[in-house]
């Protein structure tokens, strides 16, 4: 993946701000490559096609030995599970993550993975997005003109879905990935004057989501917090002030939602999205992604760090270290509802974690 400068309205710019990001999020910094807008049929997956012996299987909890960055996990269902990476990183599960199979997949960098029921997409460099109708058993690409890096997917429903990524670029499709258009921002607002008079003329989005049909939000460099209230047709920018990169976003519901970022920063919404206000958590560092389930919550990010909530976000208890120094990254965590508990699987640099939350 190329990297992605990440700017700030009135913070320190240059090259020591790339240099840092490179050293915080690793993820940002490797490059890989695909090539190609036309759609067609790049792989039957192979389900079985087993990990090297002990690198596949977590029956108590942690697994290192990867010398792949794993960047995305979504589970379709309580068992069906999916994680993506670099070097043509793909995994499966059909128990709840206790053990992965490896499936035979191309070397390609992919940034995020979107299950519903059978149907998936994965996005990744250079345009890419690829799509699946039988539960990742086989994938097609899918056309959509561009060749800027993506780095987040969110579907609505098997139909509508969004893609974003980098320079500002917004897809969106309502059949199911079978046509993709360009959504327009302008993002000059946030662009210091010193790289707007140099050409440059947009920012990275990092995340996407949806409450609901109509109420979305995109999130990414200098702040930004984009909100739609139209079903991602227009989209306005939320009023934020000296605010570092953020690089993720989930709503619990149309009031509640949550933003996470650089260096452990952290927001809240309570009346859908359309003001913030910063929460206090216990890290100073890099925070990439929340996700939630009902009360359940999981935040995850640089240096191993984990924060869990079963209270619906009121509080965040910081998760036990299981790990040995140098602490990897975690780049995603999906949660997994069980009768009284749930589990989490979290991901990032050479590391599954399987963990839980109980009542």
């Amino acid at each position: 993946m190329q990297m992605f400068l990440r700017r700030g309205r009135k913070w320190k710019r240059g090259l020591l701000w790339l240099i840092l990001l490179c050293m915080l999020m690793p993820v940002l910094c490797v490059s890989g490559a695909f090539a190609g807008d036309t759609e067609e049929a790049i792989s039957d997956a192979v389900f079985g096609l087993q990990c090297p012996p002990g690198m596949c299987s977590i029956p108590n909890g942690f697994l290192m030995g990867f010398r792949d960055k794993a960047l995305a996990v979504c589970f379709s269902d309580e068992n069906t599970g999916y994680i993506v990476g670099n070097n043509g990183l793909f995994l499966h599960t059909s128990d709840g993550g206790i053990n992965w199979e490896r499936v035979k997949f191309f070397d390609d960098f992919y940034n995020d993975v979107f299950f519903i029921g059978q149907k998936g997409w994965i996005v990744g460099e250079r345009g890419l997005i690829i799509h699946s109708t039988d539960g990742g058993k086989s994938w097609r690409k899918q056309k959509n003109g561009s060749r800027n890096n993506l780095l987040s997917v969110f579907f609505v429903d098997e139909n509508k879905g969004f893609a974003v990524g980098g320079d500002g670029l917004i897809l969106k499709t309502e059949d199911g990935g079978s046509s993709w258009k360009t959504v327009d921002v302008d993002f000059s607002s946030l662009i210091p004057e010193e790289l707007f008079a140099v050409g440059v003329v947009s920012i990275n989005l990092y995340d996407v989501f949806f409450a609901n049909e109509t109420l979305g939000f995109i999130v990414g460099d200098s702040g930004t917090i984009l909100r739609s209230t139209d079903g991602g047709e227009q989209w306005s920018l939320v009023n934020m002030a000296d605010v570092p990169p953020i690089f993720s976003v989930y709503f619990k519901n149309d009031g509640e939602g949550f933003c996470v970022g650089y260096s452990g920063y952290f927001l809240k919404s309570e009346d859908g999205g359309s003001s913030w206000k910063r929460q206090k958590i216990d890290t100073a560092n890099s925070l990439y992604r929340i996700r939630m389930l009902g009360d359940y919550g999981v935040i995850v990010g640089d240096l191993a760090t984990q924060f869990t909530t079963k209270d619906g976000g009121k509080t965040w208890v910081k998760s036990p270290n299981p790990l040995s120094p140098p602490y990897p990254w975690f780049a995603d965590a999906f949660i997994i509802r069980t009768s009284n508990s749930a589990n989490i699987v979290s991901v990032g640099k050479s590391i599954i974690l399987n963990s839980g939350i109980s009542e």
